[in-house]
């Protein structure tokens, strides 16, 4: 098939369009198949755009693998519609399988590698796939009743120089593309069904606030070398894969899970530019004991999702990555169940806006559910990329009215700007008052002694829930837990105030997805009593302490 112009293909004119029995706004010019970008990259043909340790793939040599693994996956009965279930850690063979999964026109069902085999079990009962690939990790954990094959047989498919000419699919804008679960924090994870459109329409909002749009471009546009750290189970995940591929860019893989070392050596010796990411993952970056030894002078961006930095934490990471432009770390906010992203900013469209996430990307609406006297409700979001709807027998969040309920509170500015002020399920009920988690981590996180923070709900006899504050105190510092709570009395309401501690050197648990687990810091905390804990003379990890 000819190679289509990329002006055709991305632009930013914006109209209304009937999507799945909704007007919505669409941008007029726009891909409508993932595997259509493809053809966006062959301009760069000799350009290399994967790297690993275990070798280097060029932009044509990474089309003839994906295509090449397309015509294995053919073989083994996988056609459009059919689901393939990927259930692997990060690494090139990961993202060659997606690409190859959508050059069929099937759906990438994409998987937690670190799941229990019960969760992969039911997972894959929900989806049903066609097949599962695997690698060495989740091998003991697969499912039973439906084929599997390693992830290492996609590996003899990344070398040759021939390939059948890629057939784009024949299937629709608004046919599935892609199963992502939610991550389970708040309950059981959802797999949430997203459509080609879906796909698209998230990138073209990505790139186009941040004036990268394929039509945009020069053929001598250098590219950046972006990190993926993120694992591609996550949105964020995708984000990074596509967005590398339709901007000439290198995608450097920290194979498996997140390792702060690694992520340190990796954008040392790749010179990585652009690493998109959550906060935990950077607070881990910056406490590792080789961060003020390592050379980062080539990073240029820091991509941080997953929930409202603090001004405080963008402030620090400015100050810590001072080769970082337009003013240092920037936000993006969006939900897996919204298609992507609905609001960005840089840190200089953020500096001065506290919980500011950016300002409305063109093609999303957002309405503020019940808004108290400061205007802060649900976050109620449209947007022409949204899911279809969660996999199973589940309550929908969408409303009749295609609305999406997405359990955040926030504000609409008059700047334009959406300012998220927490979750409404991370929210603790003490006697009658409601108190936002993020607001007591946000002032906690301020002390210059503080490197992470986790307010939960602790269970109280009497209010039927109080403030507890986990506090992880950076490398060498020393404070009091009455020394803290002094500390935030002069901003906090009294009954915002943590009333018990637990002061701690050991970084908090993660998920996969690289955010703090409450759930499993509130379950270790309530099962040591859930009174004041000081464990500051207990010597944790050297890689899991805070420097």
């Amino acid at each position: 098939m000819a190679e289509h112009e990329g002006a055709s293909a991305w632009g930013r004119a914006v109209t209304t369009e009937d999507v799945r029995g909704l007007s919505s706004p669409v941008y007029r010019d726009r891909r409508k198949r993932v595997a259509e970008m493809l053809l966006d990259a062959r301009r760069w043909a000799d350009r290399v755009h994967v790297t690993q340790e275990s070798g280097r793939l060029t932009f044509r040599e990474h089309e003839l693998a994906a295509i090449r693994t397309a015509q294995w996956l053919r073989e083994m009965g996988v056609g459009a519609g059919d689901r393939v279930l990927l259930l692997a850690g990060n690494r090139t063979e990961l993202g060659v399988a997606f690409w190859a999964v959508q050059c069929l026109g099937a759906v990438v069902v994409l998987g937690n590698a670190w799941w229990s085999a019960e969760e992969v079990q039911a997972a894959a009962e929900l989806v049903e796939p066609t097949v599962v690939i695997h690698d060495e990790t989740t091998a003991d954990r697969l499912p039973s009743g439906y084929p599997a094959t390693p992830i290492n047989a996609i590996t003899p498919h990344l070398a040759g120089t021939e390939a059948p000419e890629l057939e784009l699919p024949a299937i629709a804008e608004d046919d599935p593309a892609l199963v992502l679960f939610t991550s389970g924090t708040t309950g059981k994870a959802k797999g949430v069904l997203l459509t080609q459109r879906s796909v698209v329409n998230n990138m073209q909002n990505l790139l186009l606030a941040t004036n990268r749009l394929p039509s945009e471009l020069p053929t001598d546009h250098a590219g950046t070398v972006s990190l993926m750290t993120v694992p591609l189970f996550h949105l964020s995940g995708v984000h990074v894969l596509l967005s590398a591929l339709l901007t000439g860019g290198r995608l450097v893989h920290q194979v498996g899970r997140f390792d702060a070392a690694a992520v340190l050596r990796l954008v040392a010796q790749e010179r990585v530019r652009t690493w998109g990411c959550v906060p935990a993952m950077v607070v881990r970056v910056m406490e590792h004991p080789d961060f003020a030894t390592t050379d980062l002078s080539s990073l240029r961006s820091i991509g941080l999702g997953g929930s409202a930095a603090s001004p405080q934490f963008l402030e620090r990471v400015r100050v810590a990555f001072p080769s970082l432009s337009s003013g240092g770390a920037g936000s993006l906010y969006g939900l897996t169940e919204s298609g992507g992203l609905l609001a960005m900013g840089t840190g200089d469209e953020l500096a001065g806006r506290p919980g500011s996430v950016g300002r409305l990307l063109p093609v999303a609406r957002i309405r503020i559910a019940d808004p108290d006297e400061d205007g802060s409700g649900e976050i109620l979001a449209r947007n022409p990329g949204m899911m279809i709807g969660y996999l199973g027998d589940v309550e929908q969040p969408i409303d009749k009215d295609g609305w999406l309920h997405t359990g955040d509170v926030g504000r609409l500015g008059n700047d334009g700007h959406l300012y998220l002020t927490g979750r409404s399920k991370e929210i603790i009920i003490r006697g009658g008052e409601k108190i936002a988690c993020a607001r007591v981590e946000e002032v906690l996180l301020s002390h210059s002694a503080v490197a992470e923070v986790a307010a939960v709900p602790l269970p109280d006899e009497k209010l039927g829930e109080e403030v507890g504050a986990v506090v992880v105190l950076s490398r060498g510092a020393e404070v009091t837990a009455a020394e803290l709570k002094e500390y935030a009395r002069s901003t906090l309401a009294y009954f915002e105030l943590p009333a018990r501690w637990w002061i701690r050197r050991a970084l908090l648990p993660t998920s996969a997805q690289g955010k703090v687990a409450r759930a499993e810091v509130l379950q270790s905390w309530t099962a040591r009593g859930g009174g004041d804990i000081d464990d500051l003379g207990a010597v944790p990890p050297e890689t899991a302490q805070a420097s």
